[in-house]
């Protein structure tokens, strides 16, 4: 299970797939724990309802799930719940039943309900920095999501990314990242572990593999303004561009969300091959609201729209170009990225030097 929690406090991006806009009540907020009984839970269950009705990205959809856990407690499914985590979770799968979107999450945590409140300016400005500041430092302790970078054998670029962090500082790893990569031949970016994260750094990282001329990524259709903001490479980026360089992009059946809009824009712009795992399947941007307490709900207020397709990922996932296990999908990724190499070389030593590791990777 992933929530948007450590990579998402800060908001940077217009077009991200995490949007956190709540003002709740500050009273409320201040509960340290739940007791769960029947008049909480009635609470609870209408405010889940109220929220999907009113925000979820699809009205229709919104309404059905309002009516469907409403109907639920009518018909005392949620009476026997005294435990407060085991009812978000049943409560959680009851919407997913209706509107089988991943993104949907009722949950409980104390940190996360300070950190929306923070957003928001609900608390003290000490309060404030000592939360930014904290996720800060976890975001630091993972080098903004960059886990590995290496030059593989036969100059091939190779990056582990494990989420696009919204962090302001996540850029400067990111163009250090883009630097080490930029006298490679072929990169490959593996995606494997990359749950999600913000949109900036997903348009930031594909401008290194475009010209400077701005090209359209995926956007973002938001219920609330019933429009469409359209995502766009940098016609500035630091560093090296890299627009003829041959890209690969690894995948998982757990590559979710903003990892998914980088394959999906990159697959559908044909600049890069997706290997792998079909993905999960989550295209739509959330919200995160207070229920009652401490337990909040995510909610998909957006969804995701790519210029080519007018679609998304949404439920079905970004298929791969060439289908393999994800435990695989780098061997078969620096197989092809070399036998590629090869075929574009005329030099017969860097040709008989690329057929030998060819041969050692087979």
């Amino acid at each position: 299970m992933y929530r948007y929690k450590s990579s998402f406090h800060t908001f940077s991006a217009v077009i991200s797939l995490v949007l956190i806009i709540l003002l709740p009540n500050q009273a409320i907020l201040a509960q340290e724990t739940i007791k769960v009984d029947s008049n909480v839970i009635e609470e609870m269950v209408n405010k889940v309802a109220d929220i999907m009705e009113d925000y979820y990205v699809f009205a229709e959809v919104g309404e059905q799930m309002g009516e469907y856990i409403r109907t639920r407690h009518s018909d005392g499914v949620y009476n026997d719940y005294r435990d407060v985590k085991e009812f978000c979770k049943k409560i959680t799968a009851d919407l997913r039943e209706i509107s089988h979107d991943m993104h949907i999450f009722v949950f409980y945590s104390p940190e996360e309900a300070k950190e929306v409140a923070a957003r928001n300016g609900l608390v003290p400005p000490e309060e404030i920095k000592r939360i930014n500041d904290m996720y800060l430092e976890m975001d630091r302790r993972t080098n903004f999501g960059f886990r590995k970078i290496e030059i593989l054998d036969g100059n091939i670029g190779y990056l582990d990314l494990c989420s696009f962090s919204v962090a302001d500082e996540a850029y400067e790893t990111a163009t250090g990242a883009m630097s080490f990569l930029s006298s490679a031949d072929a990169i490959i970016i593996d995606l494997r572990e990359n749950g999600g994260g913000g949109g900036g750094l997903v348009s930031f990282l594909a401008s290194y593999f475009f010209t400077s001329a701005k090209v359209p990524l995926t956007g973002v259709y938001m219920r609330s303004t019933d429009t469409i903001e359209q995502s766009w490479s940098h016609s500035y980026i630091p560093g090296k561009r890299m627009p003829k360089v041959d890209l690969y992009i690894l995948t998982s059946s757990r590559t979710f969300s903003a990892a998914e809009d980088f394959c999906y824009s990159l697959q559908q712009l044909k600049r890069a091959k997706i290997i792998g795992e079909k993905t999960k399947g989550g295209a739509h941007p959330v919200d995160v609201r207070i229920v009652r307490g401490h337990v909040l709900t995510q909610i998909p207020i957006g969804n995701s729209v790519n210029p080519i397709t007018n679609s998304n990922w949404e439920g079905t996932g970004v298929e791969p170009d060439i289908v393999t296990s994800s435990e695989e999908a780098l061997h078969t990724a620096h197989l092809l990225a070399l036998k590629n190499l090869l075929s574009k070389q005329s030099d017969d030593d860097d040709r008989q030097h690329l057929r030998d590791l060819i041969e050692k990777l087979e």
